[in-house]
C-alpha cells in the first residue's frame, strides 16, 4: 500500500511496547506509518538482548491475566499461540519456608479471600485481617491519592505487610511503599482479583521480549505498508500548523501527524521547541525515576527449580526465576532486584544467598548482571500523567507513563499505545 500525497503519513517515535502498539493500530486502519526506533533492537525497556551466546532480556517480565490489551494485540499477531508464547500460571506466592499463598480456580474475589485464608505462615488473625482489608479495598473507592501504600496498609499487621502487601507494591509500582502511590497499587489489585478468576493468572514469558510483540508487530506494519528505521535517532522536532517535521542524523521528513512514544526522560529534550508541549514537559521533567536489577546466574543444566518462580524474603531479590523451565535454558536463573535504588556491589551473591532457603544449584557456571537505571518512573502520590492529546493537534503522546490506572507495565504501554493510535483516527 503506498500512500497518496493527500494521505495522512504518521511517525511513531520510539519503537518500545507503547510504540509498536501505536504503529500497529494505525497500520491496521490504513493510514501510512513510519516507525522509528534510535536503537537496533525493538522494545524499549522490555527488549531482548544476548549474553553468553543466549537470548535473554534486558529485565526479567512477568505479565498479569488482567492485562487484556497487552494480551489482544500478543494473540491477533500468533493467533494460534504456539508452546514458546505466555505460559499461564495461577496466582501462587511461594517463599520459603515463610510464607505460601495460592488462589483456586474459584470465582473472583473469593479465589483470593480462599487463598488468604488457606495462606501457610500466617495466624487465624493474620488471615482474618488480610481478608478483610482486601473485601475493603475491592469494594471500596475512597482512596485518597496523597496517601503512599505504607500509609494505606497501616492497619494491617506487621507480617502482612512485610510478607504479602509490601512486597506486591515494589514488584508492580517499582516502587517502594513509603513512597508508592495507593491509589494506583489499589488499582493493581483490583484488576487481579476484582475481575475475573483468569485475571490474577501469572503468565510467563518463553521467547525474549522483542519476538513476543515488538517483532511480530512490526513485521505486521511492513506488510501492510509501513516502515521501520532502526538505528535512527530522531534529534530534532519541528511542528508548524499544517504538519510535523522530524530529523535524525542523515535527513529531515515531513509528516502530517506524529507519535512521541520515547520513554518520559528523553521526551523533554524532544519536545521543548513545542511551545504547546510546555507543560507536559515541565511536568515530566519533576519524575523521579527507580531502577530495577536483573541478575543471570548459570547453573549445571541438570539443576532444576521445583516450580518455575519463587519469591525471596531477606535480601535484595524479590523473584528467582527458573528459564530452564520458561524458555528452555536448563539451569539459568534469573533473579530480580526492583525499586533497586541502594544495591550494593555484591547484591548477586546476596541474592545467590537467598536462594539457598529454597534450593542448593552447586557452583554458577557464569553470572551477569543487568541494571536498568531509570527503569521505570517512581510512582508516587499526586503524580501528574499527561493526557494522549496534546494542545498541538498533530502531536500525539504514547508510554506508559501517560494518564491511566496501572503504573510503568507493559499493559500501561500498550492502553497508552492504542489510545493515542485512537485519537489520532479520530481526527482525520
Amino acid at each position: 500500500m503506498k500512500a497518496r500525497s493527500d494521505q495522512p503519513r504518521v511517525a511513531v517515535v520510539g519503537g518500545g511496547w507503547a510504540g509498536c502498539a501505536a504503529a500497529l493500530t494505525l497500520a491496521e486502519a490504513g493510514v501510512a506509518v513510519t516507525l522509528y526506533e534510535a536503537s537496533r533492537t525493538l522494545g524499549g525497556r522490555a527488549r531482548a538482548v544476548e549474553l553468553e551466546g543466549q537470548p535473554l532480556d534486558n529485565g526479567q517480565h512477568i505479565l498479569l491475566g488482567a492485562y487484556e490489551q497487552t494480551l489482544q494485540l500478543i494473540d491477533r499477531l500468533c493467533p494460534v499461540t504456539p508452546p514458546d508464547g505466555l505460559w499461564r500460571l495461577p496466582l501462587t506466592l511461594d517463599q520459603p519456608p515463610d510464607f505460601s499463598l495460592a488462589c483456586p480456580r474459584l470465582p473472583a474475589p473469593l479465589h483470593l479471600l480462599a487463598g488468604l485464608l488457606g495462606a501457610q505462615g500466617l495466624s487465624w488473625s493474620e488471615k482474618l485481617a488480610a481478608a478483610r482489608w482486601a473485601h475493603t479495598l475491592l469494594n471500596s473507592r475512597d482512596t485518597s491519592d496523597h496517601l503512599s501504600v505504607s500509609q494505606f496498609t497501616h492497619s494491617q499487621p506487621e507480617k502482612l505487610k512485610r510478607l504479602l502487601w509490601h512486597p506486591l507494591c515494589v514488584s508492580a509500582l517499582n516502587t517502594p511503599p513509603d513512597l508508592a502511590c495507593a491509589r494506583v497499587f489499589r488499582n493493581v489489585i483490583r484488576a487481579a482479583f476484582g475481575g475475573r478468576n483468569h485475571h490474577s493468572d501469572l503468565l510467563l514469558p518463553r521467547r525474549d521480549l522483542t519476538s513476543l510483540f515488538p517483532a511480530p508487530a512490526a513485521t505486521r506494519l511492513i506488510e501492510l505498508g509501513g516502515e521501520v528505521r532502526l538505528s535512527s535517532r530522531v534529534n530534532a522536532l519541528e511542528a508548524a500548523s499544517a504538519g510535523i517535521t522530524l530529523g535524525t542524523r542523515d535527513e529531515s521528513s515531513p509528516y502530517s501527524h506524529a507519535i512521541l512514544a520515547v520513554a518520559p526522560q528523553h521526551l523533554a529534550t524532544l519536545a521543548a521547541p513545542i511551545p504547546e508541549l510546555e507543560s507536559v514537559v515541565r511536568d515530566v521533567s519533576a519524575y523521579r525515576y527507580q531502577p530495577i536489577a536483573t541478575g543471570y546466574v548459570q547453573y549445571d543444566p541438570a539443576f532444576r527449580l521445583s516450580k518455575p518462580l519463587f519469591a525471596l524474603a531477606n535480601g535484595p531479590a524479590q523473584f528467582v526465576f527458573d528459564r530452564g523451565q520458561s524458555h528452555a535454558q536448563p539451569g539459568l536463573l534469573a533473579f530480580v532486584a526492583s525499586a533497586a535504588a541502594n544495591l550494593s556491589e555484591d547484591w548477586l551473591d546476596q541474592a545467590e544467598a537467598q536462594l539457598l532457603r529454597i534450593a542448593q544449584p552447586g557452583p554458577a557456571r557464569w553470572r551477569k548482571r543487568i541494571v536498568e537505571k531509570q527503569a521505570t518512573y517512581a510512582c508516587v502520590p499526586n503524580m501528574p500523567r499527561p493526557a494522549v492529546r496534546t494542545a498541538h493537534p498533530h502531536i500525539f503522546l504514547a508510554g506508559d507513563y501517560t494518564a491511566g490506572p496501572y503504573p510503568a507495565t507493559l499493559e500501561s504501554a500498550t492502553q497508552s499505545g492504542v489510545q493515542s493510535a485512537g485519537a489520532l483516527l479520530e481526527q482525520l
